[in-house]
């Protein structure tokens, strides 16, 4: 069992906490999606069908420079994986792949304009699937918007899927100690049994959601009941570290079927 101690320690600057959390690979992969999108957008506006998977790197250019900060977590084991540290790269790394993939493509997008492109493009169709004649004037932003969308997706997807439940398999004291769970060897397998049901309660969530949307009544049914249980066993199972959450100003949350110890009973005084 791995011995993982919990950093402590004052808070970093911006600055500091960029320097640790976006590694080179990771800014590579930034500058390639950013390369990509240009690519894709240049390739979009001869494709007035909307039929070229190229022109999807728009999108998937800053979805990628977003995701890959979270997919990389997978193999550094020196990152804390709590949810409290990884949200906040799920929504800042997006936003640098989204800038840099807005401004490439906002300057191929005055190129192709400029050289008649464009206008040639919605002159053979004025509904053109990407640059219609009655659409945006500058689509760019709209594309790494979307990009934006799709990178916080996908990041909170690698982690639901991969990340969490690969922790708890390889690493579960250090994930006990991340969500601030008791564990002490008489609560250790209680508490990873509870950790491996949270993904399991946010991947039905969205099952829920789709069975409810698509109109799948025996779905949606099925989906709800399945929730109820698992976060009632959630609840059943799990023991929280009081001690720790306490200091960090949190709720113990529900622990069912766990006794709490009785107050001594104060003497009466005369």
């Amino acid at each position: 069992m791995s011995t993982y101690k919990p950093r402590t320690g004052q808070p970093k600057t911006i600055r500091a906490w960029i320097a640790e959390n976006y590694s080179v690979p990771a800014r590579i992969v930034a500058v390639l999606g950013t390369i990509a999108s240009a690519w894709g957008l240049a390739v979009a506006v001869g494709d007035t069908e909307g039929e070229n998977p190229i022109a999807w790197l728009m999108f998937a250019g800053p979805a990628l420079a977003g995701a890959f900060p979270t997919l990389e977590l997978a193999w550094r084991r020196d990152h804390d994986l709590s949810m409290s540290t990884v949200k906040s790269r799920w929504f800042i790394f997006p936003l640098f792949g989204a800038l840099g993939a807005i401004v490439a493509m906002v300057v191929t997008e005055i190129v192709m304009r400029v050289s008649g492109a464009v206008a040639a493009a919605q002159a053979r169709d004025p509904y053109h699937y990407w640059f219609a004649e009655d659409g945006p004037p500058f689509p760019s932003f709209m594309f790494g918007i979307l990009g934006y969308v799709a990178g916080l997706l996908l990041a909170l997807a690698f982690f639901v899927v991969v990340l969490w439940p690969l922790q708890i398999l390889l690493r579960p004291r250090q994930a006990l100690e991340e969500n601030m769970m008791d564990a002490s060897e008489s609560n250790f397998r209680r508490n990873r049994a509870a950790l491996l049901m949270m993904p399991l309660i946010v991947i039905n969530a969205f099952v829920i959601a789709i069975a409810i949307t698509a109109d799948i009544g025996w779905l949606a049914l099925l989906s709800v009941l399945l929730e109820v249980a698992m976060v009632v066993i959630t609840m059943f199972l799990q023991r929280a570290d009081k001690k720790r959450r306490a200091q960090a100003g949190l709720s113990t949350g529900v622990e069912l079927g766990h006794k709490k110890p009785a107050r001594p009973e104060r003497r009466k005084l005369y």
